[in-house]
């Protein structure tokens, strides 16, 4: 149990609790892979950080990758 990932038809999809069953954070779009984002943010628990400090880490992660060419 842990940090999983919902995905809808259309490619979005958003981190939840497996524990709690409480959907947090933002919405990743169809060209992001939020597993990939958990995998960057390791040895992190997303579920320890605030909204504040997630909505940064996501930022951070994305503007990693874009600077990678992906």
């Amino acid at each position: 149990m842990g940090v999983r990932v919902l995905r809808d038809k259309d490619g979005d999809s958003c981190l939840y609790c497996s524990v709690t069953m409480w959907a947090f954070g933002p919405i990743f779009y169809e060209n992001e892979e939020p597993d990939d984002f958990l995998d960057w943010l390791k040895p992190t628990d997303a579920r320890s950080l605030t909204d504040k400090e997630l909505e940064n880490k996501v930022y951070d992660w994305r503007r990693e990758k874009e600077s990678k060419g992906g």
